[in-house]
């Protein structure tokens, strides 16, 4: 039998990774999560925040030039 849970914590107030054990530890209102992630998922994850942030700067990026030439008009 396999038993998944779910934890819901709600906003991550800070963190913290580890330099010498690979843990990465995320604090919450009312509490702490800490995640060993082994070097694989360390890729991934700096993968993916890439991108995430590169979109998100794509998307201001835009925002910020659609204002500029709305106020020149």
């Amino acid at each position: 039998m396999k038993v998944r849970q779910i934890i819901e914590a709600g906003e991550v107030k800070s963190f913290y990774m580890s330099s010498w054990d690979n843990e990465m530890h995320f604090t919450f209102e009312g509490g702490e999560i800490k995640l060993s992630l082994p070097e694989e998922v360390m890729k991934r994850l700096h993968q993916r925040l890439g991108e995430t942030l590169t979109k998100l700067a794509e998307e201001r990026l835009a925002d910020a030039k659609e204002l500029v030439e709305t106020e020149v008009e």
